[in-house]
């Protein structure tokens, strides 16, 4: 899983240009596998949706995410405050 991390960190982002020329021929819907004749993937697209779930499920399987959640339930707290939950999305 890290090694999924370290490759997220270290993305390439390129522009679309929003000419006729540079459109896609498919919708940039869910999950898009690009391969070469012989079936060998190339590239994986994922969707704006798709990727905000899959850094919420990378952020949810932190163990230090996990601990605190643990902690917080032990608690017995019935509400998080905003400032709470937005210092552990920046740790």
């Amino acid at each position: 899983m890290h090694s999924l991390l370290k490759a997220l960190t270290e993305e390439k982002v390129i522009m679309l240009n929003r000419s006729a020329k540079a459109k896609l021929p498919f919708a940039l819907e869910g999950i898009i596998r690009l391969v070469d004749k012989e079936g060998n993937t190339l590239a994986l697209l994922l969707d704006r949706e798709t990727l905000e779930d899959l850094e919420e499920d990378i952020e949810a399987s932190n163990p230090d995410f996990l601990a605190s959640l643990d902690k917080s339930r032990r608690s017995g707290k019935e509400s998080v405050g905003s400032r709470e939950i937005a210092s552990l999305r920046s740790q």
